[in-house]
């Protein structure tokens, strides 16, 4: 889940210059070095002042309507709203945002932060909601990668001329490893990811995989969090999915359910070792051999380890053959709900496996941007071809 942790930035403990000091609040907590959990945070302003002064009726009566439409948890709700709603008016809300944090480290952490004189309250977000998707995903900066004790600083498409040294110390004085990382072009005019249609896709995914035997919704979470990073268009495929498995009625539905996990296979494949014209190792590992590309890129993440563990390496990728079999049966033979459903819990399952086995190396921040970067240095290039 996502969940939001609100401060009053005029609060005068804060101190006028509120960013440390909240961090110092969050850190200090030691809640978070202690999750072995990876959450992007997102962190700033909640901008609903800007957006009623901009809007039709700039009136403080539509602020305070806003405010009251946008702070709307839907399980998770810790707000205090007396003091919260005391801010719509007079003061800005200072917000981190966790995304993909548990129900239990945020009941953690609220706790530590309750009776902190500045501290608004939480609420979980859901990015398939208009609001919640304009203020505290695409209107915050994602700032930070965390998982334990590790901390990535992020920086855009490779430019990290200045990092910010008192972000970095602000971490380390609470026990971080402070790395920085390029999140290429995620999150910038390339990213268009940032959709209400996008996010739903991700909502029917985490919905529907949770209910499925031996998941739940923090598995989801996890996964769905993971797959954002790998490849985002890779919910276009398990959101058909799980739109036909839930309408499902005949067995040419289940058949058809069963051609999107083959195809996303298809494409797990090609975000985590695309097409190679050389053999690798003695396999082709061509467009059409993505079995083989599969296999390849389990061994390649493995090889990042001191001693390669060959038994891990057979395991996963005679599961990456097996559930490439039930995918194909599912399309000839005569399917069932429960074998299509067991068949996708067990994909969800080999392909958190198989992520976790490097989770920087499944990374590639530019991949899943590359036609919009291909095309508009394509303009660049025509326009400058023009002027000469």
């Amino acid at each position: 889940m996502n969940v939001a942790f609100l401060f009053n930035s005029d609060d005068p403990s804060l101190g006028g210059y509120y960013g440390p000091p909240v961090m110092n609040l969050v850190l200090g907590a030691g809640v978070i070095q202690a999750a072995n959990r990876s959450m992007r945070v997102s962190v700033g302003d909640i901008l609903t002042y800007s957006a009623a002064s901009q809007s039709r009726t700039p009136t403080y009566e539509y602020l305070k309507k806003l405010c009251n439409a946008v702070y709307q948890p839907i399980k998770f709700d810790r707000l205090n709203r007396d003091e919260l709603s005391a801010t719509f008016t007079t003061a800005t809300v200072y917000c981190w945002l966790f995304q993909n944090i548990t129900e239990s480290i945020a009941q953690s952490l609220h706790d530590q932060l309750r009776g902190k004189d500045s501290y608004l309250g939480a609420m979980d977000v859901d990015f398939s909601l208009p609001l919640h998707l304009a203020f505290f995903r695409n209107k915050l900066i994602e700032a930070y990668r965390l998982r334990g004790t590790e901390c990535a600083v992020f920086f855009d498409m490779g430019i990290n001329e200045d990092p910010d040294i008192v972000v970095k110390e602000g971490f380390e004085e609470h026990g971080f490893k402070v790395s920085y990382e390029d999140q290429g072009a995620r999150r910038t005019i390339f990213d268009n990811y940032d959709s209400l249609e996008h996010f739903k896709r991700v909502e029917s995914f985490k919905s529907y995989f949770s209910k499925l035997p031996g998941l739940d919704a923090d598995y989801a979470s996890d996964l769905a969090h993971s797959l954002e990073e790998l490849h985002p268009k890779l919910f276009d495929a398990f959101a058909a999915a799980a739109r036909t498995l839930e309408r499902a009625e005949t067995e040419e539905d289940l058949a058809q359910a069963a051609l999107s996990g083959r195809r996303l296979l298809e494409r797990v494949a090609d975000s985590l070792f695309p097409p190679q014209d050389k053999d690798w190792k003695g396999r082709k590992v061509g467009k059409p051999q993505y079995k083989n590309r599969l296999w390849a890129y389990v061994e390649q993440a493995l090889s990042t380890n001191s001693a390669p563990d060959q038994a891990m390496l057979d395991r996963l990728g005679k599961e990456a053959d097996r559930l490439i079999d039930l995918f194909n049966a599912g399309l000839h033979a005569n399917p069932t709900r429960e074998k299509v459903e067991l068949a996708f819990r067990d994909l969800v399952i080999w392909l958190s496996s198989v992520i976790n086995l490097n989770p920087a190396g499944a990374r590639d921040p530019y991949i899943p941007y590359g036609d919009e970067l291909e095309s508009f240095l394509g303009s660049v290039f025509s326009d400058t071809g023009d002027e000469a």
